[in-house]
């Protein structure tokens, strides 16, 4: 079957060390049927983009509320961490 559904998301964030920090964050994460479903990370200056592709709307469906949660769980741990995370703008 062909991947023929797709999606991209761009995510702004605060910082590109932040954007980045997510891109890391999200990159382990195995997609557990990758003939059916693939995503690919990348960041532009502080926006985090995120390419999907599936075999059709459902899984596609499926796969972009998994990763917005993941999404969701990391702004909010940058936010409690707070200023700490200015130190990580240099890495």
């Amino acid at each position: 079957m062909s991947l023929n559904h797709s999606l991209k998301l761009e995510i702004p964030f605060q910082t590109a060390a932040q954007a980045n920090i997510a891109k890391q964050v999200l990159l382990p994460d195995p997609i557990l049927k990758p003939q059916d479903f693939q995503v690919d990370y990348t960041t532009t200056d502080n926006v985090l983009v995120v390419g999907f592709q599936s075999i059709d709307d459902r899984v596609l469906r499926v796969g972009v509320s998994s990763v917005i949660d993941s999404i969701k769980t990391i702004v909010e741990t940058i936010d409690e961490l707070g200023p700490e995370t200015k130190e990580l703008q240099s890495l």
